[in-house]
């Protein structure tokens, strides 16, 4: 199985997470905390307000048009949001050697849009790598009141992390976090405390553990991403298109990020798939190298995680129909020169070909036209 790390591989695709939250909820601490913690990687920041973004002035290299260098290799870009696109392709240049970007969406747009926009940018140049909703554990209620259109934030977010945990009880953290899942069930929920969240969970890294399993406790509220943890799932054999995909959507509760390889039969034989996926954004191509398996990324995982393909697994006698991938078309990216229809679809409507990740979004011409939930 690939190895989950946070550096972008040469040649492949920006990865672009977007940041959003009300004001006061933690979101631009949260990006900074990123940008001073990841660990050795090269991050673009994507702001509307350099102001806000905790750069000390003796830190900042210099300046070319909109783009800052700062020290710790990360780079700052202000933007409106009409110049998005152009900014996430000049980010991209391989020159840039960069591996992430953020976009902290104070200003800029709602979530939802700055998804669909990012998802605008031809997959070569960039890929959503995650929706990020900030709350104030204190004001969430008050929030809602105030905004009625948190609920649908949430419902968009891949996770949601809960900021200011320190001020409020184990018990209200709890009735929290079934608050959000009353409008997005089986999203990740990470509790947090000055906005601190563990970089290699934005970035899917495995968490790491010292040796022994022994965990030290520097700070009081270290207990708070004990929860965020790794699931490797390996299932015993090939498994049923439409299975799969009943098993992915949704994704298991409190998942965050998966990512590996399975074997899907088809009326050919078993064929291997590499599988991505950013909370409901599923991701699949053709090929694939390395250990079969997934692993699963997210926050208070159940051990049954583990088992959440059984079901998908073919039987020893168990055929598979020549229609059994076709579910599958609306999530496959591949090479776009491929002439195998099983490895890249085109939209007659579109420039571009359409992923999995594009499909799952509501078009704007028809908001029910496509189902973020679909299964075959």
């Amino acid at each position: 199985m690939e190895a989950l790390t946070g550096h972008r591989a040469p040649g492949a695709p920006l990865p672009v997470l977007v940041l959003t939250g009300y004001l006061g909820a933690g979101k631009t601490t949260l990006l900074n905390h990123l940008l001073n913690r990841a660990p050795g990687l090269r991050i673009a920041a994507i702001v509307n307000d350099f102001g806000e973004i905790d750069v000390d002035a003796a830190s900042v290299a210099g300046r070319v048009d909109s783009l800052v260098s700062l020290a710790n290799g990360c780079v700052c870009c202000e933007v409106d949001v009409s110049e998005l696109g152009e900014a996430l392709d000049r980010l991209a240049d391989p020159g840039l050697g960069l591996d992430l970007a953020v976009i902290e969406a104070s200003g800029l747009a709602e979530p939802a849009t700055l998804s669909r926009m990012v998802h605008d940018v031809p997959r070569e140049v960039a890929r959503h790598a995650g929706l990020i909703q900030v709350v104030d554990a204190e004001g969430l209620e008050e929030t809602m009141a105030r905004h009625p259109r948190l609920a649908a934030h949430l419902a968009e977010a891949d996770l949601v992390v809960v900021n200011k945990c320190d001020l409020v009880s184990r018990d209200r953290f709890a009735a929290l976090r079934d608050r959000v899942r009353d409008h997005a069930p089986h999203v990740a929920v990470l509790p947090a405390v000055r906005a601190a969240v563990p970089a290699e969970l934005l970035l899917g890294v495995e968490p790491h553990r010292p040796a022994g399993g022994d965990k030290p406790h520097d700070h009081a509220h270290d207990h708070l991403h004990d929860g965020y943890r790794a699931v490797t799932v390996t299932p015993a054999g090939p498994l049923h298109p439409r299975r799969f995909l009943a098993a992915v959507s949704p994704p298991p509760t409190g998942a965050y990020r998966v990512k590996g390889t399975v074997t899907l039969g088809t009326a050919d034989g078993p064929r291997r798939y590499e599988v991505a996926m950013v909370g409901r954004r599923l991701e699949i191509r053709a090929g694939g190298e390395g250990a079969e398996g997934l692993v699963v990324i997210g926050v208070d995982l159940d051990d049954e995680v583990a088992h959440f393909l059984d079901a998908a697994v073919l039987g020893g006698a168990e055929t598979v129909d020549d229609e059994a991938l076709l579910g599958l078309y609306p999530y496959l990216v591949g090479d776009p020169d491929s002439s195998d229809v099983e490895e890249w679809i085109y939209d007659e409507q579109r420039s571009m070909p359409v992923t999995g990740a594009a499909a799952m979004l509501s078009d704007p011409e028809d908001p029910e036209a496509f189902d973020p939930a679909f299964t075959p």
